[in-house]
Order: C-alpha cells, then structure tokens, then sequence
C-alpha cells in the first residue's frame, strides 16, 4: 500500500464517493467525526483540512483526516486530527483487514509531526496506536428499543430511575408540563441558547479554555446544524417545562451512534437533575431516531456512569518523522513540561 497527502479541497467526486463507502462499510457503529460530512464541515469553518490516502493498486483503502495543529507549531508542520479540541474520535476510515502504521501513513503524506488524542482502541486493529490510555463510557440501548431498555434499566438500578422520574414530577408541578423534542423547533434560537449556556457553565466551572468560547467553533455547530449528511448528521435536542428552556444537547450521529457531544442545562433548574431527565427522553426516542448507541466520549465521571453499560480505551500520541518532525515533537515536550 502507498500512502499520499492531498488537501481536502483538491478530492475528486469519485474518491469523496470512495471515503464515504469506506465509512458506510464500518457498518452501523460508524463515527460521524470520521466522515466526510465532518471534514467538509471542518475545512468550511475552522481550518484547511489535509487528508491521508492510502491506496491499495487503484482502489482507495483508507482515509486519515487530519488538519495543521492550532497552536504555533502547527505552523512549522506539526498536524492534529480533524476538528481539533472539537473532535471526540480520531484515527484511520479503513476496512477492518487494512493495516499500515503512523510511519507510513506521515512518511507517505509529507506529514513532520502528529500530535493527537481520542484514538479509539478498534484503530490497533489497523496497526494503529499510541499511549496514555484512558476510558469512555457508552450506553448500548436494549435490542427492544428504548422504552425496553429504560424498563431494563429499573431492574439494573432503580434508585436512579425512581429518582429521576420523580425529579421529573417535580419539574412539571413547578414550572409546567415538561416537553421534549429530539429536533429542536427552532433551531437556530435554540442553537444559540444552548451555546450561551454552555459558556456560562464554563465560566462558572472555571474552564477557561472551553471550545464554544470561539467563535469559529460555534460557526462549526451551526454549519453542522444546516448541512446534514447521511454521515453526519447533528441533532440539537430541546427539553422545555412550560414556556422555560430546561436543557438541550447537540449530537451527532451517524448510523446507530449518537455522539452525545454538547449537552448543558439552565442553573436554575440544576435541582432537578435536568441532564438525566433530558438522557432518559433521549433513550426514549431512540426506536424513532434510529439510535442503538450512545457514545459519551472521553471520560469517566459520575454522571456518565449513570446511564453507561460499557466502556472502551481512547489513546494520545506524539508521532514524529525525520529531522523536523523530532524537533517539532520535542518543542512539544517542551511546552507541555513548562505548562504543568
């Protein structure tokens, strides 16, 4: 196999057709981060994206989506997956038998220096790894569909379901009947509403570096909103109580996979636990979306342990090819040592 490196902008119809049979073949657990739709969206709003092919004779075996990393390195060469700190998955749109390594695919493409993180551990199956691994949650819906799999979950831990029907209760008799709509009614109001409350909560958290604080990263949601693909294709749920805006959360998803992305609620329904409340209508609609799994990304934390039912390896590394790429990756080190 040879690898080569091409701007996004400058793939042929055929081999845009070629990268979406690639993703569509991952079967109904494809990942919409992968996609073509992804990159598309990505190289419209936050950076030019440059693509890894790998080909097999004449036939397309694998794609690498990539794009030069935001920092000041990425200047000098240093690249990062694609959509950057937007970006809950990255790695290889191959075939399972595909194998190669990052030597070949950076070699291959000019690539110096590759710094990335969320590479999933089905990418070792393409000869594809790195270190530092730590966990994500998922929550696969019950084969019967969701109202199936929220009754299963009573019998799994019905102390939570108990509490968060009866947090729902509550909600209603205070602020009015409690209504969900998986595709918001209005979108781009709603849009906006969720992004001002998530940089709320990162301003009250004290996340200073919180990705919807950039523009271009909520230009990137909004073009994600307006231009679906059968790859990718964003949701932006809506959870109201009465006339009040509760909660909300933008996802992604293709195939059966639902990237919960950006979830947030309004601080003053906090005591109602209106993230679960919202994660359980989520689940209830899952027969009329198509949704057979829900995907939490990176992390493990109480609330994600809520609703999971198993978990996975995410890696990060700092792959370097020739006399500039080792430099790039130990100014790298260098940075990360000064930072912490």
């Amino acid at each position: 196999m040879r690898a080569e490196g091409r701007a996004f902008d400058r793939l042929s119809a055929a081999e845009l057709a070629a990268w979406d049979a690639l993703h569509a073949a991952q079967g109904p657990e494809r990942l919409a981060f992968l996609s073509v739709g992804f990159s598309a969206a990505v190289h419209e709003t936050l950076a030019p994206v440059r693509v890894v092919l790998l080909w097999d004779g004449e036939a397309l075996a694998g794609v690498l989506p990539l794009q030069r990393h935001t920092g000041r390195l990425g200047r000098l060469g240093m690249y990062e997956p694609v959509g950057g700190l937007m970006a809950d998955y990255a790695g290889l749109v191959a075939s399972p038998g595909v194998r190669t390594s990052w030597r070949a695919l950076l070699g291959g493409a000019t690539i110096p220096c590759l710094f990335f993180t969320h590479l999933d551990e089905q990418q070792l199956r393409h000869g594809l790894g790195g270190g530092q691994p730590s966990e994500g949650l998922r929550t696969r819906i019950h084969a019967d569909g969701g109202a199936a799999h929220w009754a299963w979950l009573r019998t799994q831990d019905k102390k939570l379901v108990d509490d968060t029907e009866r947090r729902e209760r509550k909600l209603q008799r205070d602020h009015g009947a409690v209504s969900f709509a998986m595709n918001a009614p209005a979108p781009e109001q709603n849009l906006q509403t969720l992004i001002e409350s998530k940089n709320a909560q990162y301003r009250r958290t004290g996340a200073s570096g919180g990705p919807l604080l950039a523009p271009r990263n909520q230009r990137l949601l909004a073009h994600l909103l307006a231009h679906p693909s059968e790859g990718c294709r964003a949701r932006l749920s809506v959870l109201t109580a009465g006339e009040q805006w509760v909660s909300g959360h933008l996802g992604l998803q293709s195939g059966n996979t639902m990237h919960y992305w950006f979830p947030v609620y309004g601080e003053a329904f906090a005591a109602y636990s209106p993230g679960r409340i919202l994660f359980k209508h989520v689940i209830l609609q899952a027969d009329a979306t198509g949704i057979g799994l829900i995907d939490r990304g990176q992390g493990d934390t109480a609330a994600k342990r809520d609703f999971a039912t198993e978990s996975h390896q995410f890696f990060k590394g700092l792959e370097a090819r020739g006399f500039r790429g080792q430099m790039l990756a130990a100014a790298q080190r260098l940075a990360w040592r000064f930072a912490g």
